[in-house]
């Protein structure tokens, strides 16, 4: 039995049935599997349909919503501009933004890094975004930011002082889009195609919101917690740095890979150095690097981030010490355990 097999006919991570009977289970139409041994990409692993009416299996190319695991993708960005030169993780992103100023609880003036924002310890509020229908309107970043019409969250806020305890913040990561855009003065979509997407061949991935109509067939339609199907088959994201990004298992493995040998030096695209800051704990009493998760396995270290967006549940996890690592997205929120079961299943296989 190959591994893949192992990990989705153990019966002892699914509350005693399979992987496939847990999908039935949970109303979850699809899920898309990839792993990764030494480096590579090893298997990947689908099964169900984009759509519940439909007949379309899904493949390892559907795309899936990535929700949160967008964070981890857009640090990889801000720290190859920060290679460059560009930004710098420890000045006052004051110095940064055009035309917008964080307010603050005490209205006194505080000093905010990226380190910060991106290891959620700047003390922001507006932990995570709902989403906007087809149809309705969707806000700017500015509106965004500002909580304002037709934004459907309050306005991004300083809540408490910088680097006094950790406070996860979305909205922390739309301010750093906002400071790579005003910087670079360059659409968002096309830099991050241009810095991450295309240099490591994340081929089937767009931060696109909403997605064009040529690309509607390609996805898997999200079903909420009420098994209900998405209008449209998803919400749009406007937050794209924190929540935006479309893709598959296969490309999320690319950059984990990516990262990963960039641990050993071994990496064209990211220096040692930059790898090793994302992956280690920026603060005591956290668990998080530059947008990147950090635990440990038997193994050694793991670094990895989780997603959820209505509609759409994903799961990565890497280890550097032998270049393994799963990423799991399905397309309902009613299977919302059904990635870190699947994920739990695959530590136990590779011994993590």
């Amino acid at each position: 039995m190959n591994k893949i097999s192992e990990i989705i006919k153990s019966k002892k991570h699914y509350d005693g049935i399979t992987l496939v009977e847990r999908m039935i289970e949970c109303h979850t139409n699809a899920i898309s599997i990839a792993l990764v041994e030494n480096f590579e990409i090893c298997e990947a692993y689908t099964h169900g349909v984009k759509r519940r009416e439909k007949i379309e299996k899904v493949t390892a190319d559907t795309l899936f919503q990535a929700a949160s695991i967008s964070k981890p993708v857009f640090a990889v960005a801000v720290m190859l501009l920060v290679e460059r030169g560009t930004l710098d993780i420890d000045t006052d992103v004051s110095q940064y933004l055009v035309g917008y100023e964080v307010p603050t609880f005490d209205n006194q003036k505080h000093k905010i890094t990226l380190r910060q924002i991106l290891s959620h310890n700047a003390g922001l509020n507006l932990h995570g975004f709902e989403g906007y229908q087809q149809g309705q309107k969707v806000p700017t970043v500015e509106q965004i930011l500002n909580g304002a019409y037709p934004s459907n969250h309050l306005k991004l806020k300083l809540i408490k002082k910088p680097e006094t305890g950790y406070q996860y913040s979305g909205g922390g990561y739309v301010l750093a889009q906002k400071i790579v855009t005003d910087m670079c003065k360059y659409d968002f979509c096309e830099l991050m195609n241009e810095l991450v997407l295309s240099p490591l061949s994340m081929t089937h991935s767009t931060f696109s919101q909403p997605l064009p109509s040529d690309k509607l067939s390609e996805i898997a339609f999200g079903y909420n917690s009420h098994n209900l199907e998405l209008p449209g088959g998803y919400d749009i994201m406007p937050e794209l740095s924190a929540a935006g990004l479309w893709t598959t298992p296969s490309d999320l493995a690319r950059l984990g890979i990516e990262v990963m040998k960039a641990l050993k030096n071994k990496s064209a695209y990211l220096k040692k150095d930059t790898a090793e800051l994302m992956i280690t704990k920026s603060y005591e009493n956290s668990r998080y690097g530059i947008g990147f998760i950090v635990n440990e396995c038997k193994k050694g270290l793991t670094f990895g981030h989780d997603g959820y967006n209505d509609g759409f549940i994903s799961s990565m996890s890497f280890c550097p010490d032998d270049g393994s690592g799963i990423v799991v997205m399905i397309n309902s929120n009613i299977g919302d355990d059904i990635p870190s079961e699947v994920t739990n299943a695959f530590k136990e296989t590779y011994g993590w």
